[in-house]
């Protein structure tokens, strides 16, 4: 599955062919990363990635959610997807990394953008969550500036490395991106 958000930037299903990209857009952004994503110590080689590729693809065949490589100009520069859909509840989670070149640019906005008509239209979702460490301002402005409310904060929920970070919670209900 490939969207096209616009004329530079598209969104493609994550698949095998992404992992070597992906691992080398990893450990060039390793540092950059390590500041809000807990799972940097186990990407150590691109077949470490193709195992997080082939989890991800196995999560969308059983469980509907899927996960995208974010490409801008042609190149990889970083993962979106759902990390969660609850079928029972119609509650979808969202999260998103890019590498540190690409930031500032509305690449995550626009394609969180996508990732909404995605749940609210095509899995008819009634709720959507991004969760944000407390701390994470370019994270937290992206649900922000989309539309979102801020429901809570839930303390020392991840541990990072050395420290437990607080996580904001943000959700969008399908009345308010309807309307």
């Amino acid at each position: 599955m490939k969207i096209q958000v616009n004329d530079k930037l598209s969104m493609e299903l994550l698949c095998m062919d992404h992992a070597g990209e992906l691992f080398h857009l990893t450990n060039k952004n390793r540092e950059y990363l390590r500041e809000w994503l807990p799972w940097l110590d186990s990407i150590n080689s691109s077949l470490d990635t193709g195992v997080f590729i082939t989890s991800m693809i196995d999560k969308f065949e059983n469980h509907g959610s899927p996960n995208f490589a974010i490409i801008y100009n042609k190149s990889i520069c970083g993962v979106t997807g759902f990390h969660k859909i609850d079928k029972q509840h119609n509650i979808g989670s969202i999260g998103y990394w890019l590498a540190q070149e690409h930031t500032g640019k509305g690449i995550a906005t626009s394609t969180t953008q996508e990732l909404l008509t995605i749940g609210f239209e095509n899995y008819g979702l009634n709720k959507i969550e991004i969760h944000c460490a407390e701390g994470n301002t370019k994270s937290r402005a992206i649900p922000e500036r989309l539309g979102f409310k801020f429901e809570a904060t839930l303390r020392q929920c991840e541990w990072l490395y050395s420290k437990y970070v607080n996580h904001a919670i943000y959700s969008l209900l399908a009345s308010e991106y309807n309307a």
